[in-house]
């Protein structure tokens, strides 16, 4: 049962650099002893993750695969990696589907379509949908800020990214150039006020993101979150066969967490209904 809160406590920590900073007004300002912001701007590693940050926020559409894991700091200080796979279908202006699958197993299946939100968890055929008309940005920001849903790296897949990243990051550096499937790679390190991360972008032709490692630097036991991105695809194919929020008959609705009324939620101290 521990393990579980705290995978679930995770689950939100995930969300605070790359998802909450996709919402104006979200996070901080940088301190103004923040390393020189015009500096970071100028050097060639923020050249490098500019150009991948361009690129991404004005691309019509794109399928890719994420593996990705996850720590967990336990009570003991120990921590713990989960991981899970999701596959991404992104189709501007509306239209976004993720399909999970945890490495316990579980799948479940989200989609924004432009009229409404869906949640599907395919082990325990239950689903909730709340009704949101707009563009991605805009149904990502109410799935993280308004519903408190879990999206990681959600900050990639909107239109902002290149303003979000001109914002937040304070230090930028090049590693090296990592050789990855036979093929140069440059891998950035970045600052940010309160997360640390690194990427992986191809040396020429696209900068499609090959791999991201975020380090959460004031989180107790500095946990860290990867993704691994394959089978990148600029054209994925007919919209109607890869958009389908497909739900049983027999499957069983229920709200998302924060359209519960405070009053129906479990107490901290007791465990039971107040």
């Amino acid at each position: 049962m521990q393990t579980s809160i705290r995978v679930i406590a995770t689950g939100a920590m995930l969300l605070t650099a790359w998802v909450a900073a996709v919402a104006p007004g979200a996070a901080d300002d940088p301190p103004n002893d923040a390393p020189n912001a015009d500096a970071a701007m100028a050097s060639p590693a923020m050249e490098q993750l500019m150009r991948m940050a361009d690129f991404l926020s004005q691309l019509g559409q794109f399928s890719v695969t994420l593996q990705s894991g996850y720590d967990v700091v336990q009570e003991s200080g120990q921590k713990i990696e989960f991981g899970e796979r999701r596959e991404l279908v992104l189709v501007r202006p509306d239209r976004l589907q993720v399909d999970v699958e945890r490495s316990d197993g579980q799948a479940s299946r989200v989609i924004f379509d432009g009229e409404s939100i869906g949640v599907f968890d395919a082990t325990r055929n239950m689903y909730a949908s709340s009704p949101m008309q707009g563009d991605i940005d805009a149904s990502i920001r109410h799935f993280v800020k308004d519903l408190n849903m879990r999206l990681p790296l959600a900050m990639l897949f909107v239109t902002t990214l290149p303003e979000e990243l001109e914002e937040r990051v304070q230090q930028t550096a090049i590693v090296d150039t990592s050789m990855l499937d036979s093929k140069p790679f440059v891998h950035l390190a970045a600052r940010t006020d309160g997360v640390d991360f690194q990427v992986w972008i191809p040396e020429s032709g696209d900068p499609l993101p090959r791999r991201i490692v975020l380090t959460y630097k004031d989180e107790e036991g500095q946990p860290q979150y990867w993704a691994n991105f394959s089978d990148w695809n600029l054209s994925p194919g007919p919209l109607a066969t890869l958009m389908s929020f497909d739900v049983p008959d027999d499957a069983t609705r229920i709200p998302f967490l924060a359209e519960i009324p405070a009053s129906a939620m479990p107490s901290a101290a007791t465990g039971e209904a107040k």
